[in-house]
């Protein structure tokens, strides 16, 4: 129902009035009451409650659009449709001269459940509706099994003592939505986009590297517009475009794009190399290989003396990178991503040796320098 208020108030009033219409037909004197309320509310003579205990989501409304509206309202914003449970409990009267009271109460509860089922499809046009409900599709009431375990639960949640009582059913409930759907722009001019799937990589040469060494990625079907990215990591630093960091690209000929990495500050590690394949502006096609990016020594601020410390330019390293020297651990004094210091040993002996950084688990090239005696 398209109220979005008071549509479970519209559910009321129908089981309230289809209730008192089956006590009038059945003439009962005195005429009991029909209330909507919780359990333990008391209340003198015989009385007919409703009592909604639980709503539950209709499965007949999800995931699509409005029945009335279809794809005129923006996708993916159903309609909340409800299910709502109730219990019908009756109270009895007083005791009669012949000490019975529950005579008057199993009448007006069968007078009750006979116009339920006689009515119990109740759609546009009824005069058990409120004038001002608008109905999405008929309301269906169904009455449920309930065992009398279910049945206690409910009236020991209540604190009361249980009372003759059967469950109904009423769908289908609409809560309509207050957000109303604003279209957009219309399509200014269509445009049909045919092309290739797109450049295609069969692999590169060489698969590590770092910022002083290129690689040649052998490409089938690319183009001048193809764009070659490779994929940020968590520890890059800020500033990292949206679909990755663009390669820097040397050269192009029938055996490939040579290419090298853009800064010497990104991370190490196993990386991401993507071709995207662009057409007027838009991507056409994407293919990805794995490069692995190395820590790399570049250069020493001077010719290194054993005790001395020395300052190595370096490439692609992180906070955990580890100094070889001979193949020998080397405790760093400090590390940043592009410098390394480090305090060449005492007992090293004049000549040649080599540096060799370790970061993330991955091992770069030896760094060839000779010692002063």
């Amino acid at each position: 129902m398209s109220t979005p208020a008071n549509a479970i108030q519209v559910a009321d009033t129908v089981l309230k009035r289809l209730a008192e219409a089956g006590i009038a037909d059945a003439g009962i004197q005195p005429k009991p009451d029909v209330t909507i309320g919780p359990l333990d509310r008391e209340a003198d003579g015989p009385r007919l409650n409703w009592y909604l205990y639980r709503i539950t989501p209709h499965p007949g409304f999800r995931a699509m659009e409005h029945p009335r509206t279809g794809t005129v309202t923006s996708l993916g914003r159903p309609p909340l449709a409800l299910t709502l449970h109730y219990l019908l409990s009756v109270y009895p009267a007083a005791l009669t001269s012949a000490g019975d009271q529950e005579l008057v109460a199993h009448v007006t509860l069968a007078a009750a459940m006979r116009r339920l089922h006689e009515s119990a499809i109740v759609g546009a046009g009824s005069p058990f509706l409120p004038a001002s409900s608008d109905l999405v599709e008929p309301l269906r009431i169904t009455l449920q099994s309930l065992d009398l375990e279910a049945l206690t639960k409910v009236w020991t949640a209540a604190a009361q003592p249980l009372r003759l009582s059967v469950g109904y059913e009423i769908s289908l409930v609409v809560v309509e939505q207050q957000a109303r759907h604003v279209p957009g722009a219309p399509v200014g001019s269509a445009r049909t986009l045919v092309g290739t799937l797109g450049a295609r990589l069969l692999g590169a040469a060489p698969t590590r590297i770092g910022a002083d060494t290129p690689t040649v990625v052998r490409v089938l079907g690319g183009s001048a517009e193809t764009a070659f990215q490779l994929a940020a990591e968590v520890d890059d630093p800020a500033g990292a475009p949206a679909g990755g960091w663009p390669m820097t690209v040397l050269s192009q000929d029938v055996d490939g794009v040579r290419m090298r990495l853009p800064r010497d500050d990104l991370a190490p590690g196993v990386r991401r190399l993507d071709a995207v394949s662009m057409m007027e502006g838009l991507p056409a096609g994407r293919d990805s290989i794995g490069l692995t990016v190395v820590p790399t020594v570049l250069s020493l601020d001077r010719p290194p003396t054993a005790g001395s410390p020395v300052v190595l330019t370096t490439a692609h390293c992180a906070a955990d990178t580890e100094v070889f020297l001979d193949g020998r651990a080397v405790a760093p004094d400090s590390v940043s991503a592009t410098s390394v210091t480090v305090t060449v040993p005492a007992a090293t002996a004049p000549g040649g040796h080599a540096f060799t950084l370790r970061s993330r688990r991955v091992a770069g090239p030896a760094f060839a320098f000779e010692v002063a005696p």
